[in-house]
C-alpha cells in the first residue's frame, strides 16, 4: 500500500531527475542534420548563419557540431 510520504519522495525524485535532464540537455552537442531537425531550417539557411558568423559552431572533429545553448540563443536573437 503506498502512503503519501512515499508518493511525495517519488515525486521529488522525479523533478531532481528531470531538472538534472533539462540542465544537461543544455549542453548537448548537435549535428548539422540534428539542428535542421530542431529548428525546422534548412541546412543552406544554418549555413548561411555559420558564414555570417550569427551562429557558433565547433569544426574541432571535422564536421559542425552544435551546442544547443547556441542554437537557443541564436534562435531567440
Amino acid at each position: 500500500k503506498w502512503s503519501y510520504q512515499m508518493y511525495s519522495e517519488i515525486t521529488n525524485q522525479l523533478r531532481s531527475i528531470q531538472q538534472t535532464l533539462n540542465s544537461k540537455s543544455e549542453d548537448m552537442w548537435m549535428t548539422l542534420k540534428e539542428v535542421c531537425t530542431y529548428t525546422k531550417l534548412s541546412s543552406s539557411t544554418l549555413h548561411r548563419a555559420i558564414q555570417r558568423c550569427e551562429l557558433k559552431v565547433s569544426k574541432k572533429t571535422g564536421k559542425h557540431l552544435f551546442k544547443k545553448s547556441y542554437v537557443d540563443k541564436w534562435l531567440n536573437g
